[in-house]
């Protein structure tokens, strides 16, 4: 079902859409997981004008579209490149969205059959405030 009846049916294996994750980064993994890193810095972005809904991890190839678009106008087209790579980055950005989701939402099911068992590493990974 949707995000919104999952937080009404099960709060506590439901990750919360505003909050950032309860669990270590690498928790789970045998090996370091990359940090993803902005390439376009904000002076870029506000010298370029990109909406704030638009300024992402994939902004640095925005730019590069933009600038194609605005060197070949009116022939867009040979801009086929730059605009499939921005749709690329877009597409494996969500991705990583999604598989950062259903990770939070595993570990906290697992969590919650732990503490339901009573077991004494059922807080194992959590990031402590």
């Amino acid at each position: 079902m949707g995000h919104t009846w999952s937080e009404y049916v099960a709060p506590e294996t439901t990750p919360l859409r505003d909050k950032p994750s309860q669990f270590e980064p690498h928790f789970g993994f045998t090996t370091e997981r990359r940090e993803k890193k902005m390439i376009a810095s904000l002076a870029e972005m506000e010298s370029a004008k990109v909406p704030l809904d638009a300024r992402d991890f994939c902004t640095h190839m925005l730019l590069n579209l933009r600038g194609c678009i605005r060197d070949h106008f009116p022939f867009n087209h040979h801009c086929h490149h730059e605009r499939e790579e921005y749709y690329e980055c877009q597409y494996h950005d969500y991705l990583d969205r999604m598989k950062d989701y259903e990770r939070e939402k595993r570990l906290l099911q697992r969590r919650h059959q732990l503490r339901q068992g009573g077991a004494p590493n059922a807080e194992e990974g959590t990031i402590s405030a």
